[in-house]
């Protein structure tokens, strides 16, 4: 059992975790601190893999930063596997969470994260490539032979498909939003995961997040196309906050009204074909974000 006491805390700079026998603080940057009482634990270090597909590798290189602030996070896991951080290694597990960065585009990816899944106690999926199909599912608008096509001279040993997150193939045990990955998000549920509680994840949209920071509204305001209203929250509304709109990399927010924003896009004069492109940009594989992507 795990009990849990929060405070508020004005101004905590980074996140400190501290696992002993049975005690746990994290401070949250800018959020609260909490205290958890956990049952004893042994002297074995959790074991955390971290395997890249295809994505930009964007993820990594944050939780390489992330890992900078918090050193003290790593000193309580065991980094079995992670070709970017350490050479070595070994990718057969097992895992008791194995991170899962990018989408699957090719059959040997599929065929290894089932092996993953068969060694870890948690999968993960990191970041949008992973959680959504990010920008690598964009190429599922045209046909695979013909993107194949656009980057190789000579196809024939190229097999690739077409891009899908990680969920699509096994089982997932939650997920790390955003593009990168949010830092909180990732301590918030690695950290859960090891204490069996539920992560504590925002399940709003960025307008929410707008809202909290007193920003002008680009929808209404500006008449800008802002993919605000149907995108999780996570990024403390960073574009919509310098002006810009929303790009939807944090991907799709669940019950999404995809349908009444794509309506909305093409009364402010936005063509279908551009339409479509907000809505394949970070989320084309999902059923969310389904009723913005018709082409005509």
């Amino acid at each position: 059992m795990v009990s849990a006491t929060a405070v508020t805390a004005r101004s905590a700079q980074n996140i400190f975790v501290r696992m002993g026998l049975c005690f746990v603080c994290l401070i949250y940057r800018d959020l609260r601190i909490c205290y958890f009482r956990t049952e004893k634990m042994n002297n074995q270090r959790p074991t955390i893999g971290v395997f890249k597909y295809s994505c930009c590798a964007g993820c990594e290189f944050q939780l390489i930063y992330f890992q900078k602030h918090i050193l003290e996070t790593f000193k309580t896991v065991e980094i079995r596997y992670c070709r970017m951080l350490q050479s070595g290694g070994t990718e057969n597990g097992p895992f008791d969470v194995a991170l899962i960065e990018g989408a699957i585009t090719e059959q040997w990816q599929a065929d290894q994260l089932k092996k993953i899944r068969d060694v870890s106690k948690h999968v993960i999926p990191i970041g949008s490539c992973a959680v959504c199909g990010g920008v690598p599912a964009i190429k599922n608008t045209s046909q695979e032979c013909d993107v194949q096509r656009r980057v190789y001279e000579n196809t024939s040993f190229i097999h690739s498909v077409k891009a899908h997150p990680i969920d699509q193939y096994v089982k997932v045990d939650g997920c790390v939003k955003g593009c990168p990955m949010g830092e909180r998000d990732l301590t918030e549920l690695v950290i859960s995961l090891l204490l069996n509680k539920r992560p504590d994840f925002l399940e709003y949209c960025v307008c929410i997040e707008c809202k909290l920071n007193s920003n002008i509204c680009v929808l209404v305001a500006y008449n800008q196309p802002c993919m605000g209203p149907v995108t999780s929250a996570g990024c403390g509304a960073l574009c919509p906050s310098h002006n810009r709109t929303c790009y939807g990399c944090w991907g799709p927010l669940k019950d999404a009204n995809a349908k009444a924003l794509a309506e909305q896009f093409e009364k402010m004069g936005l063509s279908r074909e551009d339409i479509f492109r907000k809505f394949t940009e970070f989320g084309q594989p999902m059923n969310e974000w389904r009723p913005g992507q018709l082409e005509s």
